[in-house]
């Protein structure tokens, strides 16, 4: 069998060939000018990498890339989804921008007009209908001449459907089955001939050697690839997707009095993606060898190629196993997608069983699948997704929950009903255009993209089965399980063993009363440079009054040093949205309480709950710094960032010493980069500080060594809150939660919380339910 020349010889074949300019070499097509195609074409890259640069960088759209790591040396065929005209020429730009590659593509025969047929020409296109195309596809692939990339679809999916009962399929005006096989068939051959021919080499066979040259075009056994062809499965995913109209498509209306309707949707919907800020992610998977598809699938064929030669073998071999490589590679394809709030949200409103849907409760069980899927590492996330699902849970408005909820309004899918969604679920149902899809149900197309992962698909629809009750249990657990293996992940990941504490000080801590009875939740927050034991005291005094503390871990502490210089400001809210999240499962009043940098935070959180919010406790809140080299912490970063830029080591201040109050709970080096971000955190707290509108206590120590206690005037004058209580307490060290002011501290925060008339417990059959304290 053709499979047995996978196995290399060293000793047997003829020595690699050293490398060479193919294009001078190689027989050529009769539609190929070598002798002018690479000027040409290395002049028409150029335009398009200037192009693209402009588009990334002044209209928005972003390509991002990865799964490099998976490209070679091997003779290639890279097969990708189709969504966009665009990425006719999108993919082998790329090729060619990050490896100098100059790969060939397909492209409908409709194309080739006019100035887009010469520009795509020269970067590599082949028309559909050229005659030779199939020849020129698998003598490339023999030689290593060209790679190719070709879109198995056939078409572009503008629907995205591509699973129907478990099956892929292809449901276009133009045909509607299983995935062409064509990119398969072209890959088998081209594999099956080049061991074909090398074989013949090795026998001395020059009749078969001859007949390939001449069909293929190539010299000899030198142009022949002694690497195994490898089919590389490619995915694109686009996020957000929201046609309308825009700059293209006006000035194609001002042009033309009157677009046909297919070019209009074009329009509004690519001309949309890359002139707003849409993330075109690119994913190169795994390459599949095909040595395991080069034998005929099935006893039967098997056998007929063994009774009837050699001459049968490629035949019943594409004929059986045409189908099987399509398949696999296909589902390569598809679940590659990069899953984005959009496909949950979407998938989320195709899956649920009623109409009408509490958001808090659709919102959790988002979350929950994310946190799930990410644990399993079931499938491809977009960076933002995790956070953005974090920031909806939290109660904070999110940009991407608002587009997506206009979006779904406009297309007639959702009513948003205040407290509640109602689905028009009769849309889904509804059959539309394949051609007006994506302007008219945008929903549905990004809930059928989602759709090949049933894995994911399956997790989002037993989380929107659970109760409300179950649900909050399932998602606190989830969050707390998330938060310890951050932890212990990061702490890991910086550990120092000269710089690093205990891990027990930074770890995350619930105190829950003996009785399990709660009367509220109450979520603390530790200062700058230090670790959740700095809160552990008070949160002990708060626990014998019957409150459910949580002592919560801002990222980049607990750790080392050098892991706070690696984060921002908005790294240490993102903690806060996280925690609260769990503590608003657990608790239906929650409380925060946040001491220095932890207080700022715990106002910020403030501002954006709103009403919503039960209070909140800012102790000695870092407003104003007593050390004004803090102020110096901006330049210098920058200066730091303009010596890196240049390669110079000499002359950067990255950090300085800190002799902490409590050298066993916080850092002894302060990094510039922490004291920035700190900066910018103030800066962001005080703008915020008028939409803080629950009750607030602010505790001051009236001598704070380092926090300037005429901050208070500041909170006095910005904060919205009409019920703020602020005590300067006689004290002169600023770590008053752990030194002698501890109990007055906690004495004034119980009774802040008592005033606010919360002392009657609230139902505790949640808690009981709930495990992992």
């Amino acid at each position: 069998m053709l499979s047995r020349y996978f196995q290399s010889n060293e000793a047997s074949r003829p020595k690699e060939p050293e490398p060479r300019d193919v294009g001078k070499r190689c027989r050529c097509f009769p539609f190929e000018k070598p002798r002018d195609v690479g000027m040409r074409s290395r002049l028409t890259w150029k335009a398009t990498g200037t192009v693209m640069d402009v588009l990334e960088r002044t209209l928005g759209i972003r390509l991002r890339v990865d799964g490099l790591e998976n490209l070679s040396a091997h003779p290639t065929l890279y097969v990708a989804n189709h969504f966009t005209r665009a990425e006719t020429f999108i993919i082998p730009y790329l090729l060619y921008k990050l490896r100098e590659e100059s790969a060939r593509t397909l492209a409908h025969h409709s194309l080739f007009t006019g100035f887009l047929g010469r520009y795509i020409s020269r970067l590599g296109a082949v028309s559909t209908k050229e005659l030779e195309r199939d020849n020129l596809i698998v003598g490339d692939l023999m030689t290593g001449r060209k790679n190719w990339v070709i879109y198995p679809e056939g078409t572009m999916v503008k629907n995205k459907k591509f699973l129907d009962h478990g099956s892929f399929i292809i449901d276009s005006p133009e045909y509607r089955g299983p995935p062409r096989t064509g990119a398969a068939v072209l890959a088998l051959q081209a594999e099956s001939h080049r061991l074909r021919y090398l074989r013949a080499y090795e026998e001395g066979d020059g009749e078969t050697m001859h007949a390939y040259e001449e069909k293929y075009h190539f010299s000899g056994p030198d142009d022949v690839s002694r690497q195994e062809l490898v089919v590389l499965p490619v995915n694109i995913t686009y996020y957000p997707i929201r046609p309308q109209q825009n700059l293209v498509s006006q000035l194609a209306r001002t042009l033309f009095s009157e677009l046909p309707e297919r070019l209009e949707e074009e329009l509004q919907v690519e001309g949309r993606i890359l002139l707003s800020k849409t993330d075109m992610k690119i994913h190169f998977c795994a390459p599949l060898p095909l040595k395991a598809f080069l034998a005929p699938r099935g006893f039967v064929p098997r056998l007929l190629a063994h009774i009837q030669g050699e001459s049968h073998l490629l035949d019943q071999t594409v004929r059986s196993q045409r189908e099987q490589l399509t398949r696999a590679f296909m589902k390569e394809i598809y679940r590659a997608v990069e899953v984005s709030f959009d496909h949950l949200f979407c998938g989320g409103l195709q899956l649920l069983r009623e109409n009408r849907v509490l958001k808090r409760y659709f919102h959790r069980a988002l979350l929950l699948t994310v946190v799930e899927m990410r644990r399993e590492g079931m499938c491809r996330m977009h960076p933002k997704l995790y956070k953005t699902c974090v920031k909806v849970c939290s109660g904070k408005n999110c940009k991407a929950l608002e587009s997506i909820v206009t979006e779904s309004v406009r297309e007639g899918v959702l009513e948003d009903q205040g407290d509640f969604y109602w689905i028009e679920r009769g849309r889904f149902e509804e059959t539309i255009s394949f051609h007006d899809i994506r302007l008219r149900l945008t929903t549905k197309v990004i809930a059928n993209e989602f759709e090949p992962l049933v894995e994911c698909v399956e997790v989002l629809r037993r989380n929107l089965s659970y109760t409300e009750g179950r649900l909050r249990c399932q998602l606190a657990e989830a969050m707390r399980v998330e938060q310890q293996e951050q932890y212990e992940s990061a702490y890991r990941e910086y550990f120092n063993a000269d710089l690093s504490k205990s891990l027990q000080v930074g770890e995350p801590f619930d105190l829950v009363p003996q009785d399990g009875k709660t009367r509220a939740g109450v979520l603390l927050i530790h200062g700058y440079m230090a670790a959740p034991k700095e809160m552990r005291y008070l949160g002990e005094s708060l626990c014998e009054q019957g409150y459910h503390c949580y002592g919560m871990r801002i990222e980049g502490h607990g750790t080392a040093p050098r892991n706070l210089s690696e984060t921002r400001w908005k790294d240490w809210l993102l903690s806060v949205h996280a925690a609260y999240v769990r503590m608003s499962c657990l608790h239906d009043t929650v409380y925060l309480v946040g001491f220095s940098m932890g207080g700022l935070l715990a106002l910020l959180k403030a501002s954006q709950l709103g009403e919503q919010l039960a209070g909140v406790v800012a102790i000695n809140p870092a407003f104003r710094l007593k050390d004004h080299r803090a102020g110096l912490a901006g330049a210098a970063d920058i200066w730091n960032g303009m010596l890196q830029n240049l390669h110079i080591g000499m002359g950067k201040l990255e950090y300085v010493e800190n002799l902490p109050a409590n050298p066993e709970i916080n850092y002894t080096r302060n990094y510039v980069k922490g004291v920035r971000q700190l900066g910018l955190l103030i800066s962001q707290c005080e703008r915020s500080l008028p939409e803080v509108k629950c009750p607030c206590l602010i505790v001051q120590a009236r001598h704070d060594p380092v926090v300037d206690a005429t901050g208070v005037e500041l909170i006095r004058e910005k904060i919205g809150s009409e019920a703020t209580s602020i005590v300067s307490l006689k004290a002169d060290s600023h770590v008053i939660v752990t030194d002698e002011h501890k109990d007055g501290v906690a004495l004034y925060v119980r009774h802040f919380f008592s005033t606010l008339e919360l002392a009657s417990p609230l139902v505790p059959e949640l808690e009981f339910h709930c495990s992992g304290y």
